[in-house]
């Protein structure tokens, strides 16, 4: 089976069973219409499966044909309207809780049915069969987590499965030695019908306390986990909020004027060109061309139109974040031009400022955009500096900008800068 078939069938899985698919999970009422959604479909699957036991053991046998023949209609008509039930107001809580209890009857009376067609048959392991589908039924209503639901049925299954042992599993009411009650109450009690019976009421007892120490554990988990999730959420939000102030001041490129936005054109061009000239691939000097300008074309925008669910929220904070970061260490990088520039022009670069500024964003692409950067910034005017004209500025580069730079970076710029002084001047 491909991968491709694999992945389908999860999906498929995930939809008809998962009980956390595309749902919040500190949403109450879209977690009960989730779990009735699964249970239904549990439903349908577990009728169909009765269905085919009905068929096996009618083989043979001229009667309960009719029984069998209805199975599937009513399996049908049954999760129909269960569905309807379900999907007719989904936040709606007391609809919801209304088609659990719908289910969890339906599931213990199909279960039910299914043993009195499997005990009215000779053989004695398809009654036992018959039997443990009582517990499976007991074990699907504990799906749902819910301690009170499952209260109310345990204190209705053990009262209908104690009519079930003496009327179904033991005749034992409807047996002649009933007729007669004081007869009755000193042979019963000493029987071997009345062990079975008292055996099976205990066993039944002892799994029902499990199931409801398990959903105990498990629904107090549960909650536990939402009100972390509830908290993260507030953080999320808080530092989301917060953040987004910061880089709204700190990165709003609609102070720049248009010269410098000019500039910084011109800084990626020449950057894309010089490392396609230091031998990096296409995909690497356009990913520095974007980079040299990541500060004016991109936005941060944390909480944009469309967004709806937690997973695609979390995705957009942990893609915006990313591009935040991105964006604040551009800005790191032309900071470090200016300062270079600026003590270096006050004949300020001592050892220490040369040390502390090359441990800054000292990688080969950083290199790259770097020394395009300081010679767009010598050639134009700033508030601190007038023009130089590209000799002036290459003589500055060699003098004093180089200590900055990787040989291979520093020389290639050096060799081909006609090409770099052309791109200047044309933009």
């Amino acid at each position: 089976m491909s991968f491709k078939s694999r992945l389908k069938q999860n999906k498929i899985f995930e939809n008809a069973f998962g009980f956390e698919n595309g749902i919040d999970i500190t949403n109450d009422n879209q977690v009960l219409y989730r779990k009735n959604v699964v249970i239904k479909n549990i439903i349908f699957v577990s009728n169909l499966i009765f269905t085919l036991i009905f068929m096996i053991v009618s083989f043979g046998e001229k009667s309960n044909w009719l029984l069998t023949a209805l199975m599937f209609p009513v399996t049908f008509l049954v999760n129909h309207g269960l569905g309807k039930t379900i999907n007719k107001k989904k936040e709606d809580e007391a609809t919801q809780t209304i088609a659990m209890y719908i289910a969890s009857f339906y599931i213990f009376l199909s279960s039910t049915i299914m043993y009195f067609r499997l005990k009215s048959g000779d053989q004695v392991f398809l009654q036992e069969c018959g039997y443990i589908l009582l517990y499976y039924s007991l074990a699907v209503c504990a799906f749902y987590q819910n301690k009170q639901m499952l209260k109310v049925v345990f204190e209705w299954v053990l009262v209908l499965v104690t009519i079930l042992h003496f009327t179904v599993t033991y005749n034992v009411l409807f047996s002649e030695g009933a007729k007669d009650i004081r007869l009755f109450f000193s042979t019963f009690f000493q029987s071997d019908e009345f062990k079975d019976i008292l055996i099976r009421t205990i066993l039944l007892c002892v799994f029902m306390l499990v199931l409801y120490a398990s959903v105990a554990m498990s629904g107090y988990m549960q909650e536990q986990r939402k009100q972390e999730l509830m908290k993260r959420r507030q953080v999320q939000e808080d530092f989301t909020e917060v953040v987004t102030k910061i880089f709204d001041v700190t990165l709003d490129s609609s102070s720049r004027s248009d010269a410098e936005i000019q500039n910084i054109r011109i800084v990626s061009q020449m950057a894309q060109k010089l490392a396609s000239l230091l031998g990096l691939s296409m995909e690497q000097s356009d990913e520095i061309k974007e980079y040299a300008q990541i500060h004016i074309d991109k936005k941060v925008e944390f909480v944009p139109d469309g967004v709806q669910t937690e997973d695609e929220k979390f995705e957009v904070l942990k893609e915006q974040t990313k591009l935040g970061s991105q964006i604040v260490s551009r800005l790191q990088l032309e900071r470090k031009c200016t300062e270079i520039v600026r003590v270096t022009l006050e004949s300020a670069n001592t050892q220490e400022f040369i040390t502390r500024m090359n441990q800054i964003q000292n990688d080969i692409p950083s290199q790259i955009i770097l020394i395009c950067e300081l010679y767009v910034t010598m050639r134009s005017v700033q508030t601190y500096k007038k023009a130089y004209n590209h000799k002036i500025t290459v003589q500055y580069i060699t003098d004093h900008f180089r200590l900055y730079f990787d040989a291979t970076v520093f020389d290639r710029f050096l060799r081909f800068q006609d090409e770099f002084e052309k791109l200047y001047d044309e933009n």
